[in-house]
């Protein structure tokens, strides 16, 4: 980083103590932190620190400017009791063990040779080869990055040979990463997402429960939904806008096409079977009351119990052994180092994460929470609050460039600002708590569009260095898509601030989706 830019980080801290001089229930003050940590992320281009900046413009506000006292009281009263509580620390295990196993998988060989065999099946046909890298997009479930880092990296040779551009191949496997990891309740984005849920409503006046409300939130996710959807239906009707169509296949190469280590399918394919059932089953096995595993209504109980960072180490420490036992035995001085690797590529993350839990206590000591609802308040009907967080996160996230940065500096936000919200206009706890959901999908929903817009998010770098292609090339070419997805989706909250469901707003997004891009199809293919 370039002294200009941490010049002005510095300059952006120092600022603290002038705003520290303002009353202490203004609004410029309780709302610093916030800025600060955002501008920070956009001056540093770094999630991480620009939260560290935040931390440290709360602090010093809280302490009243004194530096030492400020760091004695962000770690005593904020750091270290935000990593307390089995949510908090099941989330950072549950993290820690699922990129490990991640690694391992990647470094067996298996997936690679899997991947090869269901992209080579549409290795003459573009539209059949883009529909094995959404399949495989798929099958990585687990991790978004990883997801990208894969399909794109063994796409490329074959999309050359396919006739299939490289910035369309990166809109494919953008596409399809991050969304299926938002959506997905096995994956390392879940450990996160459950514990801001835990934390964002550690007031509200309903029961809590993190994986409930996270199942509850997937049809207002309408963002990850529709993309999901828009990508396969792009490919089946062969769509491409005017800022795709531009991009050109490259001739193909072979000397391109790597020659990775092959094993069989069942390493990857044996730990992701152990790794999904695990987890479910360590829901009844975990749970503090006994669940009748035969019922409907039984697993709901589990679900909605206390099971669920238990169930999230157990599933993912089973699916490490297996993936233990299955990598090949002539290379098996190879897996620590792969175990080490992955675990330590999400360690960043985990950073991120303490100190999102950290701001978002810091928040709550600040009022900023309080201030943010009257502002809701005061501006926004109660039920157009999702509609108005999809915004704000999508703005927030193409601005700083992180997915992660976003969904930890909003939810601590959004969440109680929602429920203070609702509260004072009147609504019923069971209103708030149907409107949670909403609010929950449009934070990670929102976060992922900016993520896919911004040339600065690490998944939009990978995607386009994987699939061999400039990073704004990739980012224009996707834009339109991602408009597309964006429109409908607050097309799907305008539809629930009326009163409909989740489910069928995002249905009825979706089948208007289906509607816009056949036009639009018929339109590109005769204009005029």
């Amino acid at each position: 980083m370039g002294k200009t830019r941490w010049i002005a980080a510095a300059a952006v801290l120092l600022a603290t103590f002038a705003v520290g001089g303002l009353a202490e229930d203004s609004l410029m003050r309780a709302l610093w932190p916030a800025v600060a940590a955002i501008a920070s992320i956009v001056i540093l281009r770094h999630a991480a620190l620009g939260l560290a900046c935040g931390v440290a413009a709360a602090a010093l506000l809280l302490a009243g400017g004194h530096p030492v006292a400020a760091l004695r009281l962000a770690l005593a009263d904020h750091c270290f009791p935000a990593v307390h509580g089995p949510w908090r620390v099941g989330a950072l295990v549950f993290t820690l063990i699922l990129g490990s196993f991640a690694g391992i998988l990647e470094h067996s060989g298996g997936f690679e040779s899997l991947l090869r065999r269901m992209l080579k099946r549409g290795e003459n046909g573009g539209r059949h080869l883009l529909g094995g890298v959404y399949g495989v997009g798929l099958l990585c479930f687990f991790d978004g990055l990883a997801s990208s880092l894969l399909s794109g990296r063994i796409a490329r040779p074959l999309a050359d040979r396919a006739g299939v551009s490289r910035e369309r191949l990166a809109w494919v496997v953008d596409s399809t990463g991050s969304p299926v990891a938002c959506v997905a309740f096995i994956s390392t984005w879940i450990a996160t997402q459950l514990s801001l849920i835990e934390q964002g409503l550690s007031d509200a006046p309903f029961q809590v429960e993190p994986y409930a409300l996270f199942f509850q939130s997937i049809p207002a996710n309408a963002y990850c939904l529709l993309t999901l959807l828009l990508v396969p239906l792009a490919i089946r009707l062969h769509y491409q806008p005017r800022a795709m169509r531009k991009f050109r296949p490259l001739a193909p190469d072979a000397s391109a096409e790597s020659s990775g280590p092959a094993a069989p399918a069942r390493v990857v394919l044996l730990p992701l079977a152990v790794l999904v059932t695990g987890i479910l089953a360590g829901f009844p096995l975990l749970a503090s009351e006994p669940v009748d595993v035969l019922t409907l209504d039984g697993w709901k109980q589990a679900f909605s119990g206390d099971a669920g960072p238990y169930a999230l180490v157990f599933g993912s420490l089973a699916g490490w052994i297996a993936a233990l036992w299955c990598f090949p035995a002539k290379r098996r001085g190879e897996v620590a180092g792969a175990a080490m690797h992955g675990a330590a590529t999400l360690l960043p993350a985990l950073v991120v994460l303490v100190l999102a839990w950290t701001l978002g206590g810091m928040f709550a000591a600040l009022g900023t929470t309080r201030h943010v609802a009257d502002l809701l308040a005061d501006g926004t009907p109660v039920a157009w609050l999702p509609a108005a967080v999809f915004l704000t996160g999508a703005a927030m996230a193409f601005t700083t460039g992180s997915s992660w940065g976003t969904m930890g500096l909003l939810m601590p936000l959004a969440l109680p600002a929602t429920v203070a919200a609702a509260t004072a206009a009147g609504l019923h706890p069971d209103e708030i708590h149907a409107m949670i959901p909403m609010v929950i999908g449009a934070v990670f929903g929102g976060a992922t569009l900016g993520d896919h817009c911004s040339p600065f998010s690490d998944t939009t770098i990978v995607s386009a260095l994987a699939s061999g292609c400039r990073t704004m090339d990739h980012v224009v070419s996707q834009l339109p898509f991602a408009g597309i997805a964006a429109t409908c989706a607050c097309a799907a909250y305008a539809m629930m601030a009326a009163g409909r469901s989740p489910l069928a707003a995002t249905a009825m997004a979706a089948g208007l989706m289906v509607m816009w891009v056949a036009f639009l199809n018929r339109r590109s293919i005769n204009p005029g």
